[in-house]
């Protein structure tokens, strides 16, 4: 059995606390940029509400899919929201929480995923890393 292991991120954006709230919350916006560099998403079911689900289908560059799912536990308009996060065909879910924090004109954004096999949490920060340039991008 593995120790569990969390991971925590934390980026400066150039956009407002709503604009960055707005690019993980509305189902267009986060289609756009969810997933590391080289992966497209779809993003079939979206119920951007406390208790409401989500389904992301990972594009893998090798042509490979891989689909993630999970429940959204709380949102707090533009300050905080947090979700489950794992394999859909798996019992082991994560959780993931995102804190949004005003800082002059940018926005700190704060990711942490708990819950974390400790032997994926290096490669699950390579790939939120990555995930966050994407999004760095879509928010310029």
């Amino acid at each position: 059995m593995s120790t569990a292991a969390t991971l925590e991120i934390r980026r400066l954006f150039d956009a407002t606390p709503a604009d960055v709230f707005d690019s993980w919350l509305d189902r267009d916006e986060w289609q756009a940029w969810i997933g590391p560099e080289g992966v497209n998403c779809d993003v079939p079911l979206f119920e951007p509400k406390v208790g409401g689900r989500y389904r992301l289908i990972m594009h893998l560059p090798n042509g490979e899919t891989m689909v993630v799912a999970g429940v959204f536990k709380s949102i707090e308009k533009n300050r905080r929201f947090s979700f489950t996060w794992g394999a859909e065909d798996s019992d082991q879910h994560t959780l993931v929480t995102v804190s949004l924090q005003a800082v002059g004109g940018q926005t700190e954004l704060t990711l942490r995923h708990e819950g974390l096999p400790a032997e994926v949490r290096d490669g699950h920060a390579e790939g939120w890393n990555s995930a966050l340039n994407k999004l760095e991008r879509h928010l310029a």
